[in-house]
């Protein structure tokens, strides 16, 4: 992999030049099908790195409209989960951190996971600020408080909890099912442009599925509450 460029556009915003992270994307998935894993995570980490190098102090805002730019916001983003899937939580925050500097508009809505993240290394204060961003009335705030005051005392949010069974019945019954088969019907969901809640439902279980299974307390607590 070259040198990563990046340069400004009429617009203010910034351009990542070449194809680099378009390849980056096309090989990891190959990689991927390959069941190569590991080495598709380390092709998309060289890639965050590159990219944050050669942002550098800079005050950068890249452009989405951009393919090469896009790309490589995504694979900041992918990055950071891949982090967050090991157990290395401070380090996918610090990459969520970055991408939303790059894209202040976060079109990969990377703030949710983030926030996940923060109350799990017990970052309360920058939980607070990222809550501002998420919408009280959708089920990823409702979850977010619910954890939080789980990490924090130990206890249910009891208002959370009934937001949560009343007006996001799909996300509490995934996040207290046994099972979350990953069969060809949600797979033909997350294709579609509407998925249904239960496959929105699914798709945020996937996202932090690692989260709970070093915190599986939090979810044995939710089945029981």
């Amino acid at each position: 992999m070259g040198k990563v460029m990046i340069s400004p556009v009429s617009t203010g915003l910034w351009q990542v030049e070449g194809e680099w992270f378009n390849d980056i994307l096309r090989r990891t998935q190959r990689l991927e099908r390959e069941g190569k894993v590991a080495q598709a995570c380390e092709l998309r980490f060289e890639g965050a790195q590159q990219l944050l190098e050669a942002v550098g102090d800079e005050v950068v805002r890249l452009d989405w409209n951009d393919s090469s730019s896009r790309a490589a916001m995504e694979v900041l983003y992918r990055s950071a989960a891949d982090h967050m899937m090991i157990g290395e939580v401070e380090m996918a925050a610090a990459l969520w951190e970055s991408l939303l500097e790059l894209d202040e508009e976060d079109h990969l809505e990377a703030v949710v996971p983030l926030a996940f993240a923060y109350v799990e290394i017990e970052d309360y204060d920058c939980l607070e600020g990222a809550m501002f961003d998420i919408s009280p009335k959708s089920a990823e705030y409702q979850l977010l408080l619910l954890w939080a005051e789980y990490r924090r005392s130990g206890g249910i949010d009891r208002d959370a909890l009934r937001q949560l069974r009343t007006r996001h019945k799909a996300w509490y019954e995934e996040f207290t099912a046994d099972h979350h088969p990953a069969d060809e019907e949600y797979l033909k969901e997350c294709r579609n442009e509407r998925p249904s809640p239960t496959t929105e439902a699914r798709e945020l279980w996937f996202a932090t599925e690692a989260m709970w299974s070093r915190n599986a307390e939090f979810i044995m607590a939710l089945k029981k509450a």
